[in-house]
């Protein structure tokens, strides 16, 4: 399946998932060498949270770099994605148009959210607030409406159906954890760790998702 140009939706997949990698743990590492944030594995003592680790000095500059590239890569992976759901599943336009608009607002509000990384007052606050949660909200809506899609498809190979599985059970296990886990997190550790965990897995949804079209 072609994406959009000449670009296979699987290649921007690993781009964009690879890029936002980067940008999350290199901006952590550079402010742990800077005295920002202490040293720690994110993933399991929750030290940190991703915009803490990406709020000062030249991480802020790489991160908002690198974001900005993510953000290119995305508008092309949803536009590509979309194109190749219309032509395995052209009996649900509705809802290949929802994956598509869905992804391009939690890009967009990706924009927002790095955009004002850094900058300081309420108003930016709340606008960073806003612009992560419309971001993660959107692109995991748009990540399980396509697996909704590509589930019903004839002859799906059982690794990437079951990738698709996986990956929404993971994603709605953890949304539904940071509800009771908020009543008792004292320090931020527990939700941090959350984070760090929904973020990998939700730009590891890219790839699942576009590794389950049909190759032509």
């Amino acid at each position: 399946m072609k994406g959009t140009g000449r670009i296979p939706p699987l290649r921007l997949a690993w781009l964009s998932a690879g890029v936002a990698f980067l940008a999350v743990h290199l901006a952590y590492a550079l402010s742990v060498c800077a005295g920002f944030v202490p040293a720690c594995v994110p993933y399991v003592d929750g030290c940190t949270s991703i915009s803490r680790a990406a709020r000062h000095g030249t991480a802020n500059l790489v991160f908002k770099t690198l974001m900005a590239v993510d953000i290119v890569l995305l508008a092309f992976y949803w536009r590509g994605l979309a194109a190749a759901l219309r032509r395995v599943r052209p009996d649900a336009p509705k809802r290949v148009r929802a994956v598509l608009m869905l992804g391009l607002l939690a890009a967009v509000f990706l924009a927002l959210y790095a955009g004002f990384l850094g900058a300081d007052g309420r108003f930016y606050q709340w606008l960073r607030r806003y612009g992560i949660t419309v971001y993660f909200a959107g692109t995991v809506l748009a990540e399980m409406i396509a697996a909704t899609l590509l589930e019903g498809l004839p002859g799906l190979r059982r690794a990437p159906r079951a990738a698709l599985v996986l990956l929404c059970a993971a994603l709605l296990g953890l949304g539904l954890a940071s509800i009771p886990l908020r009543a008792v997190d004292d320090d931020g550790s527990l939700i941090n760790v959350v984070e760090w965990w929904y973020a990998l897995l939700m730009i590891g949804g890219y790839v699942a998702v576009a590794a389950a079209l049909p190759r032509r």
